[in-house]
């Protein structure tokens, strides 16, 4: 089985080579002596890893698994399930994590194995792109309950449901849309709230793994009161930039300038009082919350350590829930009570409850279904209007760059590629790399290609 979240699948005290050990010897004592000797094994390993798009997979091999993005170790995942070479594949939402280009090599890679080994895969998505590149036959599902089945085709040429009609019609509201339109010529632009100059970040050498230089020479500004998008492959360093730009990393070169001021190594003690004006949105909201304590007590720590009045707590918090779309029952609920939707609302209205003039939102729509994604991102947006908020928007998703974002900036290796208005990014890209990711949109809904396999 192939798991959404990878990190619970592997030990954290253990390198990645190890695992491929564990997995090899025991396909081994379960069939014949394949993989004699550790080399053989290794070889196995490289050979998978590189199946999968891991472009330093010598090196990734002697890391833990903590030292490597999500996208990656998810990748790493599936080579470790590819080496097995199975009969049956459950795959619950494998590509959430990763980019489009690394999207459609493993669904490739999928159709390759089922062809070559005449294995099943049972694929578990939200996407429906994907439904259409892999899958012979689709099932929707809603509550624990089947609704309709059929050929791939039919059921998005003539669904039958409304809940098949309701999930396809969402997701082209979506992808139909138009690129958010640039500002008036001339109008001058907003003033920037942050500006990077020549931002290098190098994590140190640990163990076997040598210094990693995350970020190279990244320089742009984020303006007052635009949504910017982070665009890019899996450890292309968009996470990275955004905690950055946050102070949870500080830079190895370069400068960072929050409102004309200089913080790029100012101490943590100078960096309190901006901590409030600086938020996070996170891909996996559950996690962000402690388990034990109910939504609402959640939030009132938030605003009790802004300095809300304790007597103003329980109204402001009704306040936020209302308009991110909860009610007031639902700060009595416990994380576990509430669906990702619901969750990812209450991360919203954490983050804005302490009026911040950025949120960095990393992923923040990626594990939601379809028809949920839709009304986060709409939020998103609202809000952003309402406040005039400025945001960086880390995403895998074109689409979704397309329909939230002013601007795109497209990350690759730490290197910034190009940054421009979105709807010139997507109708003249000005890089090679931009180019193959915006090819990848014709597999989409409404794409030309849609529906189309490769293998």
């Amino acid at each position: 089985m192939i798991f959404q979240d990878p990190s619970g699948s592997f030990n954290p005290a253990k390198r990645i080579f190890w695992h491929f050990r564990q997995i090899l010897n025991r396909s081994r004592l379960k069939s014949t002596s394949r993989y004699p000797d550790s080399s053989r094994m290794r070889e196995t390993a490289l050979r998978r890893m590189r199946d999968v798009g891991i472009k330093r997979a010598e090196e990734a091999l002697d890391l833990y698994p903590h030292q490597l993005s999500g996208g990656m170790l998810q990748r790493v995942l599936i080579a470790l399930v590819l080496a097995l070479e199975p009969d049956l594949i459950v795959a619950d939402e494998p590509t959430t994590n990763l980019d489009k280009i690394v999207e459609r090599q493993i669904l490739d890679l999928f159709l390759d194995l089922r062809s070559r080994l005449d294995a099943g895969i049972i694929f578990v998505t939200h996407d429906m792109g994907v439904a259409a590149s892999l899958c012979d036959k689709i099932a929707v599902m809603r509550y624990g309950e089947v609704l309709e089945t059929g050929p791939a085709r039919q059921i998005f040429e003539d669904p039958q449901h409304e809940y098949t009609q309701l999930l396809i019609s969402t997701a082209r509201e979506i992808s139909d849309a138009p690129a958010k339109a640039a500002p008036t010529a001339d109008l001058p632009p907003a003033p920037a709230l942050f500006s990077l100059e020549n931002i290098d970040l190098t994590f140190p050498a640990s163990g076997a793994r040598p210094p990693f230089k995350a970020l190279q020479s990244v320089s742009l500004d984020i303006r007052e009161g635009e949504i910017l998008g982070l665009v890019g492959e899996s450890g292309s360093g968009k996470t990275t930039l955004g905690r950055t730009l946050l102070r949870l990393y500080e830079p190895s070169a370069g400068r960072l300038t929050y409102r004309g001021q200089d913080i790029t190594h100012i101490s943590e003690r100078a960096m309190r009082p901006m901590r409030r004006e600086l938020q996070m949105v996170f891909q996996d909201p559950g996690s962000s919350f402690n388990p034990r304590y109910t939504m609402g007590r959640s939030m009132a720590d938030a605003l009790r350590m802004a300095g809300v009045p304790k007597d103003r707590i329980r109204e402001r918090i009704t306040g936020l829930f209302t308009r991110v779309g909860l009610t007031a029952a639902h700060a009595d609920r416990f994380p576990h009570e509430l669906s990702g939707g619901q969750l990812q609302r209450v991360g919203i209205a954490r983050a804005v409850a302490l009026d911040p003039r950025l949120i960095v939102a990393d992923k923040a729509v990626s594990k939601l279904d379809v028809s949920v994604r839709s009304g986060v991102l709409r939020l998103f947006r609202e809000i952003q209007r309402e406040k005039r908020l400025s945001m960086v928007f880390i995403t895998h998703d074109l689409e979704v760059a397309r329909f939230m974002c002013d601007r795109i900036a497209i990350l690759y290796h730490g290197k910034l590629l190009e940054i421009g208005p979105t709807a010139r990014i997507f109708a003249a890209p000005g890089h090679e790399y931009t180019k193959a990711l915006l090819s990848t949109l014709d597999h989409g809904l409404g794409g030309a290609k849609f529906g189309e396999r490769a293998v």
